[in-house]
């Protein structure tokens, strides 16, 4: 299974594939809002997770973030992309509740500071860095499960 949360009017209409988001729209295979936990899928249930332009509205993103590795199966990869704080449309959209750098996600990986000092306090999730890039304003992370 791979999910495609905060799918919205995008939803990814492929075998294999389930569109997450809070309101019923076209495509849309589970209505849930994602503040919410637990989500509505078991655990080690999913290969991948697709969170393009989401992360940025959630209310609760260490939610968000121990929710995705709950149900990410191992070397399951969570895709995420967001605008770069230095985008213009970080701040445009009166929904976005946060405005992320390269830095965003290093709560959630071992080999950083910012996991070490409060990983602790952010869900004890943890992910390998597969890749990032920011480009064009945008930062595209791939974050990948461990082994448990």
């Amino acid at each position: 299974m791979r999910l495609n949360v905060g799918a919205g009017s995008r939803p990814v209409i492929e075998p294999g594939w389930i569109n997450v988001d809070r309101v019923r729209l076209h495509g849309i295979d589970v209505v849930h809002d994602l503040d919410v936990g637990p989500w509505p899928f078991e655990d080690g249930s999913s290969e991948q997770i697709e969170a393009k332009d989401v992360f940025e509205h959630v209310g609760d993103p260490i939610l968000f973030m121990t929710e995705c590795y709950r149900i990410l199966r191992p070397h399951g990869v969570l895709h995420i992309r967001t605008p770069h704080f230095t985008c213009l449309d970080a701040f445009t959209d009166p929904t976005h509740r946060r405005f992320c750098t390269e830095h965003t996600f290093d709560y959630w990986i071992p080999e950083t500071i910012l996991y070490r000092e409060h990983n602790a306090a952010y869900g004890r999730a943890e992910f390998y860095l597969g890749k990032l890039v920011v480009d064009n304003g945008t930062i595209d992370v791939r974050l990948v499960r461990p082994e448990s």
